[in-house]
């Protein structure tokens, strides 16, 4: 799992369990139970993200966080097996001297991802420094101070210190500063601090700050800690017997009386605190029998909340499974654990697939063979594809085997999987120049023999075009005529007589929708563009159009690709 993926899916469970606690609980009496469940919160943040969780959502849900955040899938390499009967390590192509002569640079990319990963890393090196440096000088100052045990803990006398605190057993204060009465309720309240270990709390809340640094929550979750610790220890103090008004003149008089050092703050427990009012309001504030209630609630919405970011580790980015089956995309792009990873998906489908990816000098995919089998019978296979390729396993009978495609067809694919298709297609060039495609816009490449059509791997791509074609691409010469794409026959046969004929009655013409350049327009403005800025027209019906952006509703679907494209940005 990339680290920032991780970082980023904890951060957002860390963000709603410290939002559903400040609202529902922060208020609440239960400080002992509030105190295990900011722990809880921790590690659910900290371990959701790493584990596999029974994806228990409906449907509906399901569906919309993974086509919300379909880049926060997370490989699930438990599903890498060894086993492969087609070998994958990496084959470069062979160069040719004279063509390498003429290669272009490839152009990286900025490395966006290191430069942010060390950032990160800046900050976490900076406050694990600055949380040692606070405890060394925390040592230094508990041994050249005045030490006695006390009972349970030890007392530690230093003039140094303005204001009492304690860290773990050790309670660090100035008796000189004290009257005798108002020395006894100090040293009772920072006795329970240590008795109870609260120093524990507060350093595990210092290192989720460390870790999460660049998250307001972690900052906001380590004082909700301090506060809910503050309340729990006065409650102690007040149930041993100590007078309600005079504790609380006590503790306004210690928060006048100075902050304490800072090298010692994060991970200790201070009798002076700046949440003075707030103290004084939850000692007089009664138990509300209804507070069950907001501790139900929060449960329930942390639980729900959590798993949507979660995503059960099923799929890498280039799969998606659903109630009709496996669909699985390769672009040139694909790395070879995501390859694993599909794999793996069609192995729970009881099927075996077998691949062998051909990778260029810059590691990308030129060529890739694919064979798929159930059992020991071959159901789909293909040989030395060029990238964008898409192996499907569909069941919409599930009285009925899987139907099994090897193909290059990518327009069927379900949206998610068609939306990382559209950031990594190969571009589409005609008579040497790029075609500017807008998003799911569907492009026919005729049905005469007046053009010449050839698929180009990332490498030659690259080659001739640079960085645009690190996908690969697609070069046509010549021109691109009328042509129907469809299964239907009434479709066929009203697309060829628009195309062919040119008209229809009106009743028939509402069987189709009209695309110019990705855009609706009318059948006026469809038959108002001359044949001389026309690149290309295709027929579709809903099957063969697949996903299309923008989406019609209508049986049919012309679209029309002018050359005001080759130009449109």
């Amino acid at each position: 799992m990339s680290l920032l993926i991780y970082l980023l899916q904890a951060g957002l469970v860390l963000a709603v369990l410290t939002l559903c606690y400040r609202l529902l609980l922060r208020r609440a009496t239960w400080f002992g139970l509030n105190r295990y469940l900011l722990a809880l919160n921790v590690a659910l943040a900290v371990l959701l993200p790493l584990v596999e969780v029974p994806d228990f959502r409906p449907a509906p849900v399901r569906n919309l966080v993974r086509q919300t955040v379909p880049n926060l899938n997370v490989l699930d390499w438990s599903r890498l097996k060894p086993a492969h009967a087609f070998p994958t390590a990496p084959k470069p192509s062979v160069q040719q001297p004279a063509e390498r002569a003429a290669t272009q640079p490839i152009e990286e990319p900025f490395p966006w991802p290191q430069l942010l990963l060390w950032v990160y890393l800046a900050g976490v090196i900076f406050l694990t420094g600055r949380l040692l440096m606070q405890l060394l000088s925390l040592a230094r100052l508990i041994g050249r101070s005045e030490r006695s045990w006390e009972e349970d803990i030890w007392l530690v006398v230093s003039p140094e210190v303005r204001a009492p605190f304690s860290f773990f057993h050790w309670v660090v204060l100035n008796p000189a500063l004290y009257e005798p009465d108002e020395f006894e309720q100090v040293l009772v309240h920072e006795r329970v601090h240590s008795r109870q270990w609260h120093s524990l709390d507060m350093l595990l809340a210092e290192l989720l700050r460390i870790v999460f640094w660049f998250n307001p929550f972690a900052w906001w979750h380590q004082q909700l800690v301090q506060e809910n610790l503050e309340y729990l220890v006065d409650r102690e103090v007040l149930e041993e017997g100590v007078e309600k008004k005079t504790y609380q003149y006590y503790l306004l008089k210690a928060s006048l009386s100075g902050e304490i050092p800072v090298p010692v703050r994060p991970t200790t427990n201070s009798f002076n605190q700046s949440l003075l009012k707030n103290r004084i309001s939850m000692m007089n504030r009664k138990s509300a029998r209804g507070s069950a209630w907001f501790y139900l609630l929060f449960g329930g919405t942390t639980l729900l909340a959590s798993t949507a970011f979660t995503v059960p580790k099923s799929v890498s980015k280039y799969v998606v499974e659903n109630r009709s089956g496996v669909f699985g995309l390769i672009t040139a792009v694909t790395t070879l654990p995501d390859l694993e990873v599909m794999r793996g998906a069609f192995a729970e489908k009881g099927m075996t697939m077998q691949y062998q990816a051909d990778l260029n000098p810059a590691g990308q995919i030129d060529y890739i063979s694919v064979e798929v089998k159930t059992g020991s019978k071959v159901v789909a296979r293909s040989l030395r594809q060029i990238p964008p390729f898409v192996i499907t396993a569909m069941q919409p009978n599930p009285a009925k085997p899987f139907v099994v495609q090897t193909t290059r067809r990518v327009m069927q694919l379900p949206d998610t999987l068609f939306s990382i298709w559209e950031r990594e297609k190969p571009i589409v060039v005609l008579n040497g120049r790029i075609l500017n495609l807008r998003p799911g816009q569907p492009f026919g490449f005729g049905s005469q023999s007046d053009y010449r059509r050839t698929v180009l791997t990332a490498w030659e791509a690259v080659t001739r075009f640079g960085t645009h074609g690190r996908y690969g691409a697609t070069i046509i010469d010549g021109k691109i005529l009328d042509a129907v794409f469809s299964a239907n026959p009434d479709i066929m046969a009203l697309g060829r007589q628009l195309l062919y004929r040119g008209t229809l009655p009106p009743d028939q013409l509402r069987t189709f929708t009209f695309l110019k350049d990705g855009k609706v327009c009318s059948y006026e403005e469809f038959r108002a563009v001359s044949a001389e800025d026309k690149i290309s027209v295709a027929v579709f019906d809903q099957r063969t159009a697949g996903t299309v952006r923008p989406a019609f509703t209508t049986k049919g679907l012309v679209v029309m690709t002018t050359k005001n494209q080759l130009l449109a940005k």
